[in-house]
């Protein structure tokens, strides 16, 4: 009896220890269904309420974009064009004419040196000098020029060597005056060097005045009020086929120095051959087309294939007359 006894306290506590769990699962159970009471579909909060609660962090995922969203359809190419902004004939016309130009001096850059003939008439303080014929070689690196007077100052002579000479150009008179006077040391910015031109001689050559003509016509193109510009083909200039750029001003306000300027573009060059430029006219003028002429430019005989020998941008060339 006595051990039976002793046997069955363990098997008391151990039905004692199950009793207790029972209890206290039944009581986290109820918890539970008390705490998280099942709702109803009609119960829960809009789906955007329940969306604002969650942490923004796990809503932002990265986003791949389809190929549809990168390329644009051709509906999307049809609507960029309509709000792009519309050029207008004059805009139209100053564009053709860039282009045309910027054809010649891709084209010219990749020549070492060239020569042409060179006519030149501008008014100079007031006065319109006369018409004088130049024959110019050219060469663009390092930039180097070489002018003999055919007309005016008949003989005169001028060398310009970027770099040489304490970047002077050297100037020897024609006629008797040469004989006397020796070799003239200028600066081609300076006073003595613009009271016989009107632009210095760095300057000088096709793709310069390509160039300044490229940079106006931006200008032009870019500004508030575009000037009226026709572009017309057709032309020929030395019996060459030329387009002719027409350009003009409203107003001083749009250009202060230029009223009108025409220019004349070789075709098979792309470069322009002949300018004139007029100015504005005041009340005391009759003649307002030739009173308002400050400049006339023109280029013939333009010759690239041959090579100039490096003598030609020396001082001591045999051939020149610098002592």
């Amino acid at each position: 009896m006595t051990r039976e006894n002793r046997g069955s306290k363990p098997e008391a506590s151990n039905s004692l220890r199950n009793v207790l769990a029972a209890m206290l699962t039944c009581g986290v159970v109820a918890g539970m269904y008390y705490s998280y009471q099942p709702a109803s579909a009609d119960d829960l909060p809009p789906v955007e309420d329940r969306i604002s609660r969650l942490d923004s962090k796990v809503l932002v995922t990265p986003s791949v974009p389809s190929l549809q969203d990168v390329v644009p359809t051709p509906q999307d190419r049809m609507e960029a064009a309509d709000e792009a902004p519309k050029l207008n004939a004059d805009q139209l016309a100053l564009k053709k004419a860039i282009d045309m130009l910027h054809v010649g001096v891709d084209r010219l850059d990749n020549v070492d040196n060239y020569s042409f003939v060179f006519d030149r008439q501008e008014r100079i303080d007031g006065e319109l000098r006369e018409n004088q014929q130049i024959q110019v070689k050219l060469r663009h690196a390092p930039f180097s020029v070489y002018m003999q007077w055919l007309t005016g100052d008949r003989g005169r002579e001028l060398l310009y060597t970027e770099n040489q000479n304490e970047n002077r150009m050297l100037v020897k008179l024609g006629g008797l005056k040469g004989r006397f006077i020796p070799t003239l040391k200028l600066d081609p910015n300076g006073d003595q060097a613009k009271s016989e031109s009107r632009h210095p001689i760095t300057q000088a050559g096709l793709v310069n005045l390509a160039r300044e003509i490229i940079k106006n016509r931006r200008n032009d193109l870019e500004a508030a009020q575009t000037p009226r510009c026709v572009v017309e083909e057709g032309h020929s200039f030395n019996d060459r086929p030329c387009t002719r750029l027409f350009l003009e001003y409203a107003s001083k306000e749009q250009s202060p120095v230029y009223r009108k300027t025409i220019t004349l573009i070789d075709d098979e060059l792309s470069l322009p051959v002949y300018v004139r430029n007029y100015t504005w006219p005041n009340e005391n003028m009759v003649d307002i087309e030739q009173e308002t002429l400050i400049e006339c430019y023109a280029f013939s005989e333009i010759q690239f294939e041959r090579q100039l020998a490096d003598a030609t941008w020396e001082r001591e060339n045999p051939d020149y007359r610098f002592r």
